[in-house]
């Protein structure tokens, strides 16, 4: 059964909303993709809440990576380049990262 790892992030501002993207898009899934143990990497923008009475999220978007396994995937994005991290960290002002499991 694969596990599921989380990011939710949160950006500087709107104002990179675009070029963050971009770099999703061109850089950061290629980068996940290779990673050892994932089977299966998205990004999703999040764009506001779906019933009344319930607040809009802090974060800006959700990263959901599918790995085989747990321990592989840590230690495989402990050795990702700091370049890498520098890059991100550029957009985002803040994150949480969670791993858990669907529940059937």
């Amino acid at each position: 059964m694969s596990e599921i790892v989380f990011f939710l992030t949160t950006l500087h501002s709107e104002d990179v909303r675009e070029s963050y993207e971009q770099w999703v898009r061109e850089v950061d899934q290629s980068t996940a993709e290779a990673l050892p143990g994932v089977e299966r990497y998205r990004v999703v923008r999040l764009e506001g809440p779906v019933m009344d009475g319930v607040a809009t999220p802090s974060y800006s978007y959700i990263e959901i990576i599918e790995v085989s396994d747990l321990a592989t995937y840590q230690k495989s994005i402990g050795a990702t380049p700091a370049a890498f991290f520098e890059q991100f960290r550029s957009y985002i002002s803040a994150f949480d990262s969670v791993a858990g499991m669907v529940v059937q």
